[in-house]
């Protein structure tokens, strides 16, 4: 076992990577003679894997024995004990952190992940692929996933699962992890500002950058960013730079995204619109319909009449009455959850028929995206995360104005709109505000 343990008192620079052996996983014991080296700045998190005829361990450290940029550093190995001098596997960009760096292969290529120490982004791994073991750059970033401390654990058929662990997390998780070839997209947090002129863009920490504006509402999903306009109501799409928008259709009572697309409800809410990516041109799917909601699951309609709920099924038309009406509907990546009319109870559709399951409740209003389902109290709006299990949530935070779930975080913002909030998925560090004032938040 190899571990980061002591270090020369008051000298950070000279933290300690040990070595202890066992024979029944047990009882362990630690090598004679000391350290197998010393590193700083607070060198810690060592894991060791076998890369070719050599034995690699990458552990977290910074650029410098007294400081710098965070690394993930690396020395070789021929017999586990002796240790070539250090060198550098990847540098993290501006504040960015190196925390429990973990190496695996995978289709013949590595995948690094690592991830932050910093209490807005203590629950979160950043994954970087390269066809070299020791050399991985930001650029080759291809994933985020909600995990600390993160790694691959192989089961007996072959299937894998995500680890993750750390402060105030409650012990370790798995999930199942799932390799997909397909492009990785940075998310993103927008706000409006309080007075609607000018669209922001968080860029790092507390940083934003002005982006366009004035705005009516934004719209943003994993198609992108949208906003309409505060006079004509017309959409308009964010082309990536600032100030650089473009006008893809007139005026709607509401704009959704999912799977990359985005739909619109007609003013008068008689027809459902898709956007087909081409300048103003859209294609109607269906109607009527009061309101719309919309996930990675796919996309939901109610009925203006009954308040039934329908899932669209991807042609023209083609929609499914999955359920009946409900006070509000949420959407995650793998389901569509609902609050019952009188709000006493949360619901899961089955994803068969118009079956249900109820998995908690009362609630006020719901909240679903990527990083899972939260619910607020009705009474003093504290938020609650969903644990998958019926029944069983956890408080994670106070009221706010609005939540915003994107693939791996949650927003908030306050209930005086004065500040934007990030959660870490931590019961230990919870808050970290971000930015502020806003009139509204998106995520894409």
């Amino acid at each position: 076992m190899f571990y980061a343990g002591g270090q020369t008192i008051g000298d950070p620079t000279r933290s300690q990577i040990n070595l202890a052996t066992s024979t029944d996983l047990v009882h362990w014991e630690r090598r004679p003679g000391g350290p197998l080296f010393r590193d700083g700045l607070e060198a810690r998190d060592p894991m060791v894997a076998r890369v070719g005829s050599q034995w690699v361990m990458y552990y977290t450290a910074t650029e410098t024995a007294t400081g710098g940029r965070n690394i993930v550093a690396y020395r070789t190995s021929q017999d586990l004990i002796t240790w070539s001098p250090r060198k550098t596997a990847f540098t993290a960009s501006g504040d960015g952190w190196t925390e429990s760096p973990y190496v695996t292969q995978h289709n013949g290529l590595w995948y690094l992940f690592t991830g932050g120490s910093a209490p807005a982004d203590y629950v979160g791994a950043e994954v970087y692929a390269s066809s070299d073991p020791l050399h991985f750059t930001a650029t080759g970033q291809v994933g985020r996933l909600p995990s600390h401390a993160a790694e691959v654990v192989t089961d007996r058929d072959g299937s894998q699962w995500l680890s993750s662990a750390g402060w105030g997390t409650g012990g370790v998780d798995l999930a199942p992890l799932t390799w997909r070839a397909s492009p990785y997209t940075p998310r993103h947090l927008y706000a409006l500002s309080p007075d609607k002129s000018a669209v922001h863009q968080r860029t790092s920490g507390d940083s934003w950058t002005r982006i366009g504006g004035p705005a009516g509402t934004l719209i943003g999903g994993d198609g992108g960013l949208f906003a309409t306009n505060p006079t004509t109501g017309d959409i308009f799409r964010y082309n990536g730079t600032p100030d650089n928008w473009t006008k893809i259709g007139g005026p709607g009572a509401q704009f959704v995204v999912t799977g990359g697309a985005l739909y619109g409800l007609s003013p008068d809410k008689k027809a459902v619109f898709r956007w087909t990516g081409s300048g103003t041109t859209w294609t109607r799917i269906g109607g009527p319909a009061a309101t719309l909601y919309a996930g990675g699951a796919g996309l939901f309609a109610t009925s203006p009449t009954t308040g039934d709920v329908f899932k669209y099924n991807g042609t023209p038309d083609n929609w499914t009455k999955v359920g009946g009406p409900g006070k509000t509907f949420a959407v995650t990546n793998e389901a569509l959850y609902g609050l019952s009319p009188n709000g006493g109870a949360v619901f899961k559709w089955t994803g068969s028929g118009t079956t249900w399951t109820k998995v908690g409740g009362p609630a006020g209003t719901l909240y679903g995206g990527g990083a899972g389902l939260f619910a607020t109290n009705p009474g003093n709006g504290d938020l609650y995360k969903f644990s998958g299990v019926p029944d069983n949530w956890s408080k994670v935070g106070g009221p706010g104005k609005t939540f915003v779930v994107t693939g791996d975080r949650l927003y908030g913002l306050s209930p005086d709109k004065s500040g934007i909030f990030q959660w870490s998925g931590s019961a230990t560090f919870q808050w970290t505000k971000v930015g502020g004032p806003a009139a509204s938040i998106v995520t894409e």
